[in-house]
């Protein structure tokens, strides 16, 4: 993209008050404790085991490993994921 079309689209994104990590398509993890991950802006999910989820976001993978892990909420731009999260990795 050339540095005029990057000056004008962040121009745009400021005059819409929208945050810089959506515009960039960053996927964002809220995390509670050790028990709960809800993860919004993601492009789907690769793997899921009850150990084990690989999630596909715009800019690489995400894996949360643990045990127990289930998804009591999914829809195509979020999902809460629960169980015991051991650990969040960027791949």
């Amino acid at each position: 993209m050339s540095s005029k079309k990057k000056a004008i689209r962040q121009r745009i994104l400021e005059s819409a008050q929208i945050p810089e990590d959506l515009s960039r398509g960053a996927v964002l993890l809220q995390i509670t404790g050790r028990e709960e991950v809800y993860i919004e802006n993601f492009r789907g999910i690769l793997e899921y085991t009850d150990c084990g989820i690989l999630i596909l976001g715009k800019q690489g993978r995400i894996l949360i490993e643990g045990r127990y892990l289930q998804i009591p909420f999914y829809t195509s731009e979020e999902m809460k994921i629960t169980g015991q999260i051991d650990q969040i990795r960027y791949l």
